[in-house]
């Protein structure tokens, strides 16, 4: 990827990570987040294979294609954010909405 930054609506990509801007900012245990930073280069094998045996352990199974389901994407979303999978699940609807489809955009170039 380039060096240049390229800004859409509420995300900017610079280098390698994308940072989201939330619709408003969320503090969740003790921290405000303003935006996320998703550093998708960071991302290997290994977390997928941890993706997917996180949710396996809590009861969670993939059925069809792993790039459409919404609980694998916050998974590697998470991964990508560097952040607990339960801290993503607590921002809006929306914000996760976005976020989530960001990521299976990326796995889907």
């Amino acid at each position: 990827m380039s060096k240049t930054t390229e800004k859409n609506a509420d995300v900017t990509h610079q280098s390698d990570v994308v940072n989201y801007k939330l619709k408003r900012p969320k503090t969740i245990d003790g921290v405000e987040y303003e935006s996320i930073d998703l550093d998708f280069s960071s991302l290997t094998g290994n977390d997928i294979a941890n993706a997917e045996v996180e949710m396996l352990s809590r009861g969670n199974i993939v059925a069809g294609p792993a790039e459409f389901n919404k609980t694998y994407l916050m998974h590697i979303s998470a991964r990508a954010a560097k952040l607990p999978v339960e801290t993503l699940k607590q921002l809006s609807i929306k914000d996760l909405s976005v976020i989530t489809m960001m990521t299976q955009n990326f796995l889907m170039e």
